[in-house]
């Protein structure tokens, strides 16, 4: 049987004995649960006695608990991990952890697994609240598995950045800041990023441009980087029958089939969560450029040399 990452044991049984773990799974809930009785007593107050009105507060349901468990993921996720590494150096402990006998692969690996386990918690509980609103109607298991897809994404990537700025960082309370604020900045940075090209591209723009393929894709590409843009949109797509994992653009030459925005955020965010895996991997055990090796291969040599000669004589 092979060993477990000494690593991952460690961070778990130190995240998992403590009280804060559950008091944040706690509190998770709580806002869940209360935020969903709310909309629920509104719905339900100003439907009245529509027969349609158990699709419509099980949608309503549905939608308000992903797109709270969506946010909360989106902020718990790199707190998570942004501490990892840096929480290391602040108590002097990293030299002891780089010069062990784990590979630099190892420790990033059980201190990303470490966190997304606890993440992964996170997911796995809102599921029942999710459940309730199959007991109304009006969401199919289609649209809550790719809800599941979308937040263990966005988990995943979002404790990598958290991660990745822990191994840049010195100390937790800059690494914290650098995670909180990329995830800001893709959050609120592609929405404005999105307004201002529509308003520079304006209502003058030839429909031919519109209608290219590559303006389709790349337009595509970059709105599917936003988790909340591109879930969004697939619940709107899938309430209008379109199919689950791509898209049919109809334009004026001809149709143009584009992947579903869900499965372009799902590829996007597990390359970029490789490349920052990547990268905290070389930060934790920087590897030297050739030159710099044969600079001290040369200097070694050239301080061997005399010693030989000594030792001839």
């Amino acid at each position: 049987m092979p060993e477990l990452n000494p690593i991952l044991i460690k961070d778990l049984r130190s995240r998992m004995r403590g009280a804060r773990a559950y008091i944040l799974l706690t509190i998770y809930l709580t806002i869940l649960a209360g935020v969903s009785l709310l909309l629920y007593a509104a719905i339900a107050g100003s439907v009245g006695d529509d027969l349609n009105a158990g699709r419509e507060i099980g949608r309503a349901l549905f939608f308000t608990i992903a797109t709270v468990a969506l946010i909360e993921v989106c902020l718990i996720t790199p707190v998570l991990t942004s501490g990892s590494v840096a929480g290391e150096k602040e108590r002097q402990t990293y030299d002891l952890l780089v010069a062990s006998l784990l590979t630099p692969w190892q420790i990033v690996w059980g201190k990303l697994v470490s966190a997304l386990a606890f993440a992964l918690l996170l997911i796995v509980a809102v599921v029942p609240v999710m459940s309730l609103a199959f007991l109304f109607g009006g969401v199919g298991l289609t649209e809550v598995l790719i809800a599941i897809v979308g937040l263990v994404t966005t988990a995943i990537l979002y404790a990598a950045i958290g991660l990745f700025w822990s191994a840049l960082m010195q100390g937790s309370l800059g690494a914290t800041s650098f995670a909180i604020g990329t995830v800001i900045v893709i959050l609120l940075g592609i929405p404005f990023l999105i307004v201002i090209v529509t308003l520079i591209l304006g209502p003058s723009t030839p429909s031919s441009l519109l209608d290219s393929p590559w303006f389709i894709y790349i337009s595509r590409l970059f709105a599917s980087l936003h988790p909340f843009i591109a879930l969004g949109t697939t619940a709107s797509q899938l309430s209008g029958g379109e199919s689950p994992f791509f898209e049919v653009v109809r334009t004026g030459a001809a149709n143009v089939v584009v992947p579903s925005p869900w499965l372009l955020y799902a590829i996007l965010s597990l390359i970029a969560t490789v490349i920052l895996v990547v990268a905290t991997v070389r930060l934790i055990h920087p590897v030297q450029p050739e030159s710099a090796r044969r600079r001290r291969t040369r200097s070694q040599n050239r301080q061997e040399a005399p010693e030989e000669r000594v030792s001839k004589r």
